[in-house]
């Protein structure tokens, strides 16, 4: 069963090379892959690509795996695995269950890293962390 699935999200690739905005929501599964311009909020199942060469800049990205090379600049939701692969920069709050950043890639953000099954909203608490000098 696992295979007819795998091979069904296979069959729905969709390749955006164009610049885009807007809103942009997929109810069913579908490989999805952003190499060019995206302004707005996106939604997917399945998997999103965003490439080397895309520049994306959303209020919110959710998915349930994504794999970024390009650059973001928004929070991002991710339902199952996040890879961030270098040349990527990333400039937004993350909550994920996995999170996996190569060596080369840049990350600016808050980042919540939790098995929840699941993760509705990106909530980044502000936390200070204060050392205290033993006393002698």
């Amino acid at each position: 069963m696992f295979r007819k699935n795998a091979q069904k999200i296979q069959e729905k690739v969709l390749d955006i090379k164009a610049g885009m905005k807007g809103n942009v929501k997929f109810d069913s599964p579908i490989n999805l892959k952003i190499s060019g311009k995206f302004e707005g909020a996106l939604e997917t199942k399945g998997h999103l690509f965003i490439g080397e060469t895309a520049d994306v800049s959303a209020k919110i990205i959710k998915g349930e795996n994504i794999v970024i090379s390009g650059r973001v600049k928004g929070d991002i939701i991710c339902t199952g695995r996040l890879e961030i692969s270098p040349p990527a920069s990333v400039i937004g709050n993350i909550r994920t269950p996995i999170l996996v950043v190569h060596a080369g890639s840049k990350l600016k953000g808050h980042c919540e890293v939790s098995a929840e099954d699941k993760i509705s909203k990106v909530k980044a608490p502000r936390q200070s962390f204060k050392f205290k000098k033993k006393k002698k």
